[in-house]
C-alpha cells in the first residue's frame, strides 16, 4: 500500500487539473468551517428569536464536535470501497442540508438537529479530505497540497465567520444559514466538475481502527492531539471576552486583532506545512508549545496591549500549523492505515474541541477567566514535551512500517 513515508520527496509536480481539484476540497473546507463556527456571531440573534437561553443556544457549537467525533469512524467503516469523490459530493450535499434546516428551523430543538446533521459531515468529511491530497497530486507535491486544504480552517475564521455575522446583522441570521447552504452547492458543482476518481486505499474495518492504539507512535500522538485541542478551545473561546475585560481593547482594535489572528492562522498552516514534510514530530512539538506559550503570554502579559497583540499573533501563527503537523505526524505513525488514523485522528480532535469547550465553560465560572487559559497553557505545553520527550522513544520502539523519520 502506498503511504506518505515511503513515496519519494522528489518527482514530477502536480498538474493545473490536480491543483484546481485540490482547489475544490479546499473550497469544501472553507465551507465546512465556516458552517462549524458561524452561530459564534449569532448565538444572540438566534436565542432572541427561539426564545431560549442563550447557554442552551450555545449547544449550536458543541452539538456538532460530539456527532463529529462519532461520526468520523462510524461513516469510514460504512463506506468501505466507495469512492472517495462520491463520498465528498455526498458530504457538500450534506452541508447544504444542514445549513437549510437550520436556516428554516422554527425552534432550537430542529435547529440543533441540524447541527447534528453538521457534525456527520465534519467528521466524514475531514477524516477524508485530510488524506486526499496524497490521493490527489503526486508526491512532491503532497505537502503544498495539504497546506492548501487545511488552509480552509485559517480563512473560514478569517472571511467565512465575520462574513456570516455581517449577513446575520443586515438581514437576519437565517440569511446567513442560506447564504452559507447557496455557497455549499457552488462547492458541491467544483468537486462533480473537477475532482478525479479517489479510490480507498484501504477498506476501513474495527480492527484497522483499533489496530491504531496498538502504534505506540500513533497512540501518542492521539493523546497529544486530545490535550493541544482541548486546551485551544478551552482557551479560544474565551479569547475575545479576555481582551475585552483585562486587556481594555477597543472594539475597533479587538476587531482588528482578531482578523490578525486569522492572518497568522493562515501564514502558520503553509509554514506548518512545509515544515511538517521535513520533521513531523519536530514540527508537531513546536506548534503545540508555542500555542500553549502564546496562551501563557497573553494571560500574564494581557493588561498590555502590545503584549497582549503579540501573543495573540503568535496563537493564531502556532494554531495554523498545529492541524497540519498533527495530520503530518500521525500519517508518519501509521504509515499502513492512513485512512484508519485519519478516522481516529478526526474522532479524537473533535472530542478534545467539545471537551475542551465544555470544561473551559465550566472553569470560567468557577476558578476564573486567567486561571481557565493558564490550565489551557499547561495542556498544550504538555501536548510538546510528550512528543519530544517520548517520541524519540517510541520512533526506536515502532515496526519499520509505521516507523517515524528518526531525524524528525
Amino acid at each position: 500500500m502506498s503511504s506518505l513515508s515511503d513515496r519519494p520527496v522528489i518527482g514530477p509536480q502536480a498538474a493545473l487539473r490536480e491543483w484546481l481539484a485540490v482547489g475544490a476540497v479546499a473550497l469544501g473546507t472553507f465551507a465546512l468551517v465556516t458552517s462549524e463556527f458561524i452561530p459564534v456571531g449569532l448565538i444572540t440573534r438566534m436565542s432572541a428569536d427561539f426564545g431560549s437561553p442563550e447557554g442552551a443556544t450555545g449547544l449550536m457549537m458543541t452539538v456538532p464536535a460530539f456527532a463529529a467525533a462519532i461520526a468520523a469512524p462510524a461513516v469510514m467503516l460504512g463506506a468501505k470501497r466507495m469512492d472517495r469523490r462520491i463520498m465528498l459530493c455526498l458530504l457538500s450535499a450534506l452541508l447544504m442540508l444542514s445549513n437549510l434546516v437550520v436556516a428554516l428551523a422554527p425552534s432550537l430543538g430542529v435547529a440543533l438537529f441540524g447541527r447534528v446533521l453538521l457534525g456527520i459531515d465534519v467528521g466524514a468529511f475531514w477524516a477524508i479530505s485530510s488524506i486526499v491530497a496524497a490521493k490527489i497530486v503526486p508526491a512532491a507535491s503532497v505537502a503544498r497540497a495539504s497546506a492548501i486544504i487545511f488552509a480552509g480552517i485559517s480563512l473560514g475564521s478569517v472571511v467565512g465567520v465575520p462574513a456570516g455575522a455581517l449577513i446575520g446583522s443586515a438581514f437576519g441570521w437565517r440569511a446567513a444559514f442560506e447564504s452559507v447552504a447557496a455557497f455549499g452547492a457552488l462547492v458541491l458543482v467544483a468537486q462533480l466538475v473537477l475532482l478525479p476518481r479517489l479510490p480507498p486505499s484501504e477498506v476501513v474495518t474495527v480492527r484497522h481502527l483499533a489496530s491504531i492504539f496498538r502504534i505506540p507512535s500513533a497512540r501518542l500522538g492521539l493523546l497529544a492531539c486530545f490535550l493541544a485541542f482541548a486546551g485551544q478551545f478551552a482557551a479560544y473561546t474565551y479569547m475575545g471576552a479576555f481582551l475585552e475585560h483585562v486587556t481594555k481593547m477597543q472594539p475597533a482594535l479587538l476587531s482588528s486583532l482578531l482578523l490578525g489572528y486569522g492572518v497568522a492562522g493562515f501564514v502558520g498552516n503553509f509554514v506548518g506545512g512545509a515544515l511538517s514534510h521535513r520533521g513531523p514530530r519536530v514540527t508537531y512539538a513546536g506548534a503545540a508549545a508555542a500555542l500553549g506559550l502564546s496562551i501563557l503570554l497573553l494571560t500574564l502579559g494581557g493588561q498590555s496591549q502590545m503584549i497582549a497583540s503579540i501573543a495573540v499573533l503568535a496563537w493564531g501563527f502556532a494554531f495554523g500549523a498545529l492541524p497540519i503537523a498533527t495530520q503530518g505526524f500521525m500519517a508518519r505513525a501509521a504509515a499502513k492505515e492512513l485512512e484508519s488514523a485519519s478516522a481516529v485522528f478526526v474522532s479524537i480532535l473533535q472530542m478534545g474541541f467539545a471537551v475542551g469547550a465544555f470544561v473551559g465553560g465550566r472553569a470560567v465560572d468557577t476558578v476564573g477567566l486567567p486561571t481557565t487559559l493558564i490550565g489551557a497553557a499547561v495542556a498544550s505545553i504538555a501536548t510538546g514535551f510528550l512528543i519530544m520527550q517520548f517520541g524519540r522513544i517510541e520512533d526506536a520502539n515502532t515496526d519499520g512500517d509505521a516507523q517515524l523519520d528518526p531525524v524528525a
